[in-house]
């Protein structure tokens, strides 16, 4: 299990994914205090993207599943990023840089969703890979 390089991708995903709900950014924005909506969907889509993605590690004996598993996490990142820049976005927080220089707690929560949908593609390529491996391997036979 260890030894596969998906279990490394779907842990620094996970790990990344879960990295931004310890920034305040999203929490004490004027995104949270404005829309009603923002911090639920937010905790929704991040909670189940983390489980997801940590969830498909322990899919390692069953790796149809295991890529089922990482699209749906692919997905529910798009999600989270979808309500993340939206709320930013309608609250005019969308913005990188100010007067007094480089917002790094925003740019660090925005960017750290895109990074875990990455490893995530990475994931489930390895994944495929390995179908295709078995697939070949039992054609030898």
């Amino acid at each position: 299990m260890i030894q596969r390089i998906q279990t490394v991708y779907l842990a620094l995903a996970a790990i990344a994914l879960a990295a931004t709900a310890f920034f305040q950014d999203p929490w004490a924005s004027d995104a949270a205090a404005q829309l009603g909506w923002f911090v639920p969907a937010l905790i929704a889509t991040l909670g189940l993207s983390v489980l997801a993605g940590a969830a498909a590690i322990a899919l390692y004996s069953n790796r149809k599943r295991q890529r089922s598993v990482v699209i749906g996490a692919q997905l529910l990142t798009v999600l989270y990023l979808v309500v993340l820049y939206t709320g930013f976005y309608l609250s005019g927080e969308l913005v990188l840089r100010t007067s007094d220089g480089v917002e790094w707690g925003t740019t660090t929560v925005l960017l750290l969703p895109v990074a875990a949908y990455i490893l995530l593609y990475l994931a489930r390529r390895a994944i495929t890979s390995d179908i295709e491996l078995v697939k070949s391997m039992d054609r030898l036979r």
